[in-house]
């Protein structure tokens, strides 16, 4: 008796309007990639620290997302809506103003973003899983000697560079514009 049981519940569950419900959202979730942008905010705030955004943060709303400014200071932000990329990194000075730059490559490898390709030194190239020191100096060498690479068939005339290392690198290098 337990066992028709089983078998009918089993047979009719996919009809059954609840798992209909189910499957639909588990399916929104699988196609649709949620984007998020990673700041990491220092220096003269509140609460120093990486904060994440689930649409692109205005200079203002990243300092706000740290607490604010540290002892009432006033900046004059000259470029307060600008909004801010993906592992941008903003350094407030005190009354020296506000310096945006990337974020180490250290970070953003542990947080999953990319790093340019024809920004990223020795050090930063190495760090990547695959690039040898001695690879990451060949890298940078062809570099410097053919200009920036243009596309992802370019680092493939780095000598031991294949199309598998290429594809794989990808996930960690970005080919900027």
């Amino acid at each position: 008796m337990v066992g028709l049981t089983i078998v009918f519940v089993g047979l009719f569950r996919p009809f059954h309007p609840f798992w209909s419900r189910f499957k639909e959202a588990q399916s929104d979730l699988t196609t649709q990639p949620r984007r998020q942008w990673i700041i990491e905010v220092a220096e003269a705030v509140k609460n120093p620290g990486i904060y994440i955004f689930d649409k692109p943060p205005t200079l203002y709303q990243a300092i706000q997302s740290a607490g604010g400014l540290i002892n009432n200071l006033d900046l004059s932000f000259a470029s307060i809506d600008d909004t801010l990329d993906t592992g941008m990194r903003v350094e407030v000075q005190g009354s020296r103003g506000l310096v945006v730059t990337h974020m180490s490559s250290r970070k953003r490898l542990v947080l999953g973003i990319s790093i340019e390709l024809n920004e990223a030194c020795v050090n930063d190239l190495a760090m990547i899983p695959g690039i040898s020191h001695g690879l990451a100096m060949r890298i940078v060498e062809f570099r410097e000697t053919h200009g920036p690479f243009k596309t992802w068939n370019d680092l493939r005339r780095v000598k031991g560079v294949g199309p598998r290392n290429v594809e794989y690198f990808r996930s960690y290098l970005s080919l900027g514009p």
